[in-house]
């Protein structure tokens, strides 16, 4: 499995405005699975920080990213969202990278 992180920031004032779109994301195909999401106050201004961890199939992993690069820019509808994805790695992923796997 092929597993990707993304977080997304907006406005604590867009909170509702956010959970109004929710029903309106183009949803996920099957090979990647619901995610699990995890939320924070990140900072004085009371910015919201949302953290999404989805895992795919190692086959599907292209096709995976662009659906939930879809998915992300639904929320582009209220203002002051930013987000990005990340690609997570195991530590025997990491190390070989460094020539250490």
């Amino acid at each position: 499995m092929v597993n990707f992180l993304t977080i997304i920031t907006f406005p604590g004032e867009k909170s509702e405005e956010i959970g109004k779109l929710l029903p309106k994301l183009p949803k996920l195909p099957d090979f990647v699975k619901p995610p699990q999401i995890f939320t924070t106050i990140s900072n004085d201004n009371g910015e919201v920080k949302a953290y999404g961890l989805y895992e795919v199939e190692d086959n599907k992993s292209h096709e995976g990213y662009v659906a939930i690069a879809k998915r992300m820019t639904g929320y582009f509808e209220a203002e002051g969202v930013k987000y990005k994805i990340e690609k997570l790695m195991s530590i025997k992923e990491s190390l070989s990278l460094l020539g250490l796997g």
